[in-house]
C-alpha cells in the first residue's frame, strides 16, 4: 500500500489497515479470560472496557514501533516492502505520534483501572516496545513476542483482581499462571508461522529466530510448543475446577491449532495457519469466560 493507496482510501483507512486491528483478537480473549479467572466471576463493564482500551492503545504503540524499527528491513523484503512506513503512506513523524498517543492511552487506561495495573504498566510497555529489537540479538525473540501474549492474561487478572485485593502477594497469587504459560507456548507457535517463510531472508540479514536457528525443524518446534500449550490448558481446566464448556473449548482450541499446523506443514499456507490462531484464541477465551460466568 503506497501513497497512491493512501490517497484512494484516505489516511484513516491506511492507519486502520496498518494497525491490523483484527489482531487484537489474539490477546483480547486471553486478557478477558485472565480477568474472569482471577476473581472466579464476572468483572464490571467498566473494567472490561478499560482492558479493551488498554489493549487497543498498546497495540497501536507496539505495532507502530515494530514497523518503525524494521522499516529498512521491510523495504528489502518482497513480502513487506509495501507496508505503509516503507512506501511513505505513513511518515516517520506520524509513526512517532502514533506511538506517543498509544502509550498515553495505555497508561491512562491502566491508571483508570486500579493502582496495580498502573504499577505494572511500565513493565508491560517496555516489553512490548522492546520486542522489535530482540531479533537483532537472540532467537528467543519468538518467546519475547509470546511473553506479550502471556502478559495479556496476567494484565487481565490484575485489572479485575486488583480492585478486590490490595497487596502484591494477593494479586499475583490469583493470576491463573497455568494459562499464562499456556498462552506463551501457544504464541511461540503462531509467531513462527510468520518467521518460517522469511527464514532465508532473515539469515541473510543477520536476524535471529527459531526459524533461522532450527531450519527445517522449526515447524516441528512450533507444533511441540502448541501441543504443550494445550496440555497446560487442560491442566488449567482441572486446577481451576472449570466445567465441561471449558474442556470442550480447550479441545476445540487444540483442534483448530492442529488445522493450522496442517495448512502450514502440508499446504505451505503459513498465512492461513497464522490467522487460524485468532480463531483458536477466541474459542478458548470464550469457552472459559462462559464457563466461569455460569459457575459464578
Amino acid at each position: 500500500m503506497g501513497p497512491r493507496g493512501a490517497r484512494k482510501g484516505g489516511k484513516a483507512y491506511v492507519i486502520l489497515r496498518f494497525l491490523r486491528i483484527e489482531q487484537v483478537f489474539f490477546s483480547l480473549p486471553m486478557a478477558y479470560m485472565g480477568a474472569f479467572l482471577a476473581i472466579r466471576g464476572i468483572p464490571s463493564i467498566r473494567v472490561l472496557l478499560l482492558i479493551l482500551s488498554a489493549l487497543f492503545f498498546l497495540r497501536m504503540a507496539g505495532i507502530t514501533m515494530d514497523n518503525l524499527a524494521d522499516r529498512e528491513i521491510d523495504a528489502a523484503n518482497p513480502r513487506t516492502r509495501t507496508r505503509p512506513l516503507v512506501t511513505g503512506a505513513i511518515t516517520v513523524r506520524e509513526a512517532w505520534v502514533m506511538i506517543l498517543v498509544g502509550m498515553i492511552g495505555f497508561f491512562l487506561s491502566a491508571y483508570l483501572v486500579n493502582e496495580w495495573t498502573l504499577i505494572f504498566s511500565p513493565v508491560v510497555g517496555a516489553v512490548v516496545l522492546s520486542y522489535p529489537y530482540m531479533k537483532r540479538f537472540t532467537s528467543f525473540a519468538n518467546y519475547h513476542l509470546a511473553a506479550i501474549q502471556g502478559l495479556a492474561v496476567f494484565s487481565g487478572a490484575v485489572a479485575s483482581d486488583g480492585l478486590k485485593f490490595h497487596t502484591l502477594t494477593q494479586v499475583v497469587s490469583n493470576v491463573p499462571w497455568l494459562f499464562v504459560v499456556s498462552t506463551i507456548l501457544w504464541a511461540v507457535g503462531f509467531d513462527l508461522y510468520n518467521h518460517i517463510p522469511d527464514a532465508q531472508f532473515d539469515r541473510e540479514m543477520g536476524l535471529h529466530s527459531f526459524a533461522v536457528l532450527l531450519g527445517g525443524r522449526a515447524l516441528t518446534f512450533a507444533g511441540l510448543n502448541q501441543l504443550s500449550s494445550v496440555l497446560l490448558a487442560v491442566g488449567g481446566d482441572l486446577v481451576y475446577s472449570l466445567g465441561p464448556i471449558s474442556y470442550a473449548a480447550t479441545v476445540l482450541h487444540g483442534l483448530v491449532m492442529l488445522a493450522a499446523y496442517y495448512f502450514a506443514s502440508r499446504k505451505g499456507d503459513f498465512g492461513r495457519a497464522f490467522y487460524y490462531n485468532i480463531y483458536s484464541s477466541v474459542i478458548l477465551g470464550l469457552g472459559i469466560i462462559l464457563n466461569v460466568a455460569l459457575l459464578s
